[in-house]
């Protein structure tokens, strides 16, 4: 349901009548947030080939051999471009980007081909960024509160990921190069 959609049943159930933004301030208070689907590169039978053959090659892999991974991204946030990585030594903020970007697209491409647990890290640290009082105003505050965020991310986290990785080449496997849903 969308805040529109809240919006008119908080008007029909009570009389009250608040605006859209009202409605997304106190979800977010509350830690909810909207989602959009994520939209991907259309895969050709050629990527979903190359996808199955990755995942072939790395569903055996044990820890130790996961460890010597470096699993990086370069993610955009607001006009912000943050690079930055992870392996089993922890985080790395290889750096931040200040630039002028409307769209994503040219990032989806080399990020949809093969299974890179470091979204899920990006995903925690957007909404934590979101989460923060007060709420950055500046380009450079959210420099900042990006930086604070990725620094605190635990080394469990990392680690998690990182042992998950045999499944996810099981599961784009059994979806044969198609998108899986992580």
């Amino acid at each position: 349901m969308n805040a529109t959609l809240l919006q008119q049943h908080l008007r029909s159930a009570t009389g009250t009548t608040v605006s859209t933004q009202t409605v997304r301030n106190r979800l977010h208070g509350v830690g909810l947030y909207a989602r959009r689907p994520m939209v991907c590169v259309r895969l050709t039978s050629r990527h979903r080939c190359d996808r199955r053959e990755w995942a072939a090659e790395h569903v055996n892999w044990r820890r130790n051999e996961w460890s010597n991974v470096l699993f990086l991204t370069s993610p955009v946030f607001l006009f912000i471009r943050i690079i930055g990585a992870f392996s089993s030594g922890g985080t790395v903020a290889v750096g931040i980007i200040l630039r002028s970007c409307t769209k994503v697209s040219d990032l989806a491409v080399g990020e949809c081909w093969y299974i890179n647990p470091i979204q899920h890290v990006w995903d925690a640290l957007e909404r934590r960024v979101a989460g923060h009082q007060p709420t950055p105003q500046t380009l450079q505050e959210l420099k900042r509160a990006l930086l604070e965020e990725w620094d605190r991310i635990p080394q469990l986290v990392i680690n998690s990921l990182i042992d998950s990785m045999p499944q996810k080449c099981s599961t784009l496997l059994v979806v044969r190069g198609n998108h899986t849903p992580y």
